[in-house]
């Protein structure tokens, strides 16, 4: 399946997909218009926070996403999305790995600056695409 992250990400800076039906971890996916993507996992409860993140710069021509860096350990590993196998919803919804559980869209961010993502950044790449 031929896809582009730049399709997911809307107009503005990005989008947020969250693993539906998770009880344990908050997996999250962000989309951002320059292209990038970022997998985030987080714990529920009094403690939550971040357990770990990675990026990736696109898809390849099957779908399958580009990490830039493999995560350490093995269970982190078998975390991460690999392959996009359904576009659901009109981009709304989005399967991986031909798995049950899909990402659905869950926020329109109109600047990330936790992630690099500045109004001056956005600016710049709306501006390099033109």
């Amino acid at each position: 399946m031929t896809a582009n992250a730049v399709d997911f990400a809307g107009a503005v800076c990005g989008r947020r997909y969250e693993r539906e039906l998770e009880t344990h971890f908050r997996d999250c996916l962000l989309f951002y218009i320059d292209g990038r993507i970022r997998f985030e996992r987080y714990c529920y409860g009094e403690a939550a926070c971040l357990v770990f993140s990675v990026w990736a710069h696109g898809f390849d021509d099957e779908g399958k996403i580009l990490w830039d860096k493999e995560p350490e350990f093995e269970t982190d590993q078998k975390a991460i999305p690999r392959v996009l196998t359904d576009i659901q919803d009109e981009g709304s919804a989005l399967q991986f790995d031909g798995q049950r559980k899909r990402f659905v869209k869950t926020e329109e961010l109109e600047t990330d600056p936790a992630n690099g993502y500045s109004k001056w950044k956005l600016f710049w790449i709306k501006r390099k695409k033109k």
